[in-house]
């Protein structure tokens, strides 16, 4: 059976597209919805464009369905309750409109970076963020310490890998360390909290001009 929903989203700060945490987030809140007690694992999350558009978000039995026409700007794989699914975002009618304030300096300032161990740790959980924004604003900023950004480019956020959803709510002592390096085309960064793997994460740099 496939489940589609159009989902909820607008922008952070003054960012003119919508964020990939709020692609993530607001796609697992919608199956979390659907089947409130079922285990979500294995969860894949690839942000293939960016886009200003409202979104659909389509999920089914991996194998079961043919996926719904429309350019994916995401597509995810996970298991529920260990049956795999995949699933997909496509642009819907409409634009998203509503902005929220977003400060990411909150977020650093509540890190400590580690040159010697290239990597960055939460000191303690900042209030007013979801896991995954806090995640994604730490490995921005060990990006920006770590490696050499082209003129005009940006580093954004386009994939996301962990054994289960949701995350944990305060992840004080989290620490993000840059394991592998593909240039500036693709980054992977491995996130521990109390000595356990609870997600991967995975940056490219793009071209702003």
């Amino acid at each position: 059976m496939m489940h589609s929903i159009e989902l909820s989203l607008g922008f952070k700060g003054k960012r003119t597209y919508v964020h990939g945490t709020d692609m993530l987030n607001a796609t697992m809140q919608s199956i979390m919805d659907n089947t409130p007690h079922a285990r979500v694992e294995k969860l894949d999350f690839k942000i293939g464009a960016m886009t200003s558009h409202l979104l659909n978000c389509y999920w089914w039995p991996k194998s079961t369905l043919q996926a719904p026409a429309g350019k994916a700007i995401a597509s995810f794989t996970f298991h529920l309750d260990g049956v795999e699914h995949e699933g997909k975002l496509t642009e819907a009618e409409g634009f998203a409109e509503d902005r929220r304030a977003y400060d990411e300096s909150l977020i650093e300032s509540n890190s400590q970076y580690s040159n010697a161990k290239h990597s960055i740790s939460l000191t303690s959980m900042p209030e007013g963020f979801s896991s995954i924004e806090v995640l994604i604003a730490l490995n921005k900023v060990l990006h920006l310490k770590e490696l050499r950004l082209p003129t005009n480019s940006q580093w954004v956020f386009c994939r996301w890998e962990s054994p289960k959803w949701p995350l944990n709510h305060d992840l004080s002592g989290a620490e993000l360390t840059l394991e592998q390096t593909l240039g500036t085309r693709l980054t992977r960064s491995n996130i521990q909290l109390n000595a356990e793997h609870i997600g991967t994460i995975y940056f490219s740099a793009l071209n702003v001009e």
